[in-house]
């Protein structure tokens, strides 16, 4: 499902959803916008939560006002981790200083194009149809793509309104009709461009966990992991934590890791300062798997003799 121009996406958010363990909720948000409501505030949270994306002030989302081309761009080109200082000039005109770096990134990426060869239109609004392609190209939806109901889900749009529509990020507008030439709100765009992030992402779980030694922990994961992902990330998306006999507990940080040949397998070294030598406990992955150890007392080898 990784494209290329999406490794940075999936190393960055790997690490962002393992803070969470489950599908982040609402209640993670820390953000004050008093016009986000129940139906846009998980998708706010989660974006605003890790600077994703801003509000039109401090205190307001804009939830109901249309998006922008450029705002859109903006967005996306930060979600998925783009270059926007070092991409080469698209050849558009009529960009300023804030979007101009994002809308390169997402030309060169080949996921965004102008009105016209010189024009990229960033103060015109993001219809849906548009949005629909923004999001399939940007997270790689195509091979999902499923015929829709859809009778304005055609031209340009169409293959990328039924690739959302295939991967039921979001449906139309009405049972026959997706609105494709509507423009698309704020609160729209966050709780389709979240839904397009959750789907896209992998999220590593741990089928089993067994400890080699106390410097050395082995993680069976439940499907191979991806070429793109390495074993660092891999390892950064684990929580572990140590409760010990003493009453003391802390987390678990790793000096090396490595992946089995059919990357099923992750090992972890532990941190000299997380070495479990000379310690009697439980370790928990993820909140979920927990294995006892105990290190405390040094097993007595008995003396071989002639």
């Amino acid at each position: 499902m990784f494209k290329s121009y999406k490794t940075l996406l999936a190393t960055s958010l790997v690490a962002v959803m393992a803070l969470f363990a489950i599908v982040p909720s609402a209640s993670a948000a820390q953000h004050k916008f008093i016009d986000v409501n129940p139906n846009y505030d998980e998708a706010v949270s989660f974006l605003y939560e890790f600077e994703l994306i801003k509000g039109k002030t401090p205190t307001t989302f804009g939830t109901d006002l249309n998006l922008t081309r450029g705002d859109a761009a903006v967005i996306l080109a930060n979600v998925l981790g783009l270059d926007v200082k070092n991409a080469p000039d698209a050849g558009f005109k009529d960009l300023n200083s804030r979007v101009k770096g994002s809308v390169n990134a997402l030309t060169k990426a080949g996921i965004i194009s102008g009105i016209t060869k010189e024009k990229f239109g960033p103060d015109l609004l993001l219809s849906r149809g548009a949005m629909a392609k923004f999001l399939n190209l940007g997270f790689g939806l195509e091979d999902f793509a499923t015929p829709t109901p859809f009778t304005d889900a055609v031209g340009v749009f169409a293959p990328h309104i039924e690739a959302l529509y295939g991967t039921e990020i979001t449906g139309g507008k009405t049972p026959t009709t997706f609105g494709t030439n509507l423009n698309i709100k704020r609160g729209e765009f966050a709780n389709l461009l979240y839904r397009s992030i959750i789907f896209s992402m992998y999220f590593p779980y741990a089928e089993s966990v067994t400890i080699l030694n106390p410097t050395t922990v082995e993680i069976k994961l439940t499907e191979a992991a991806p070429e793109e992902i390495t074993a660092a990330e891999l390892a950064g998306a684990f929580y572990i934590e140590a409760y010990y006999t003493d009453g003391s507990d802390e987390e678990l940080t790793f000096a090396g890791t490595a992946l089995s040949a059919d990357r099923t397998t992750l090992t972890v070294e532990l941190s000299a300062n997380n070495s479990l030598v000379g310690k009697k406990g439980t370790l928990v992955i993820d909140g979920d798997i927990e294995i006892d150890f105990d290190y405390e007392t040094p097993v007595a080898h008995p003396i071989e003799t002639k």
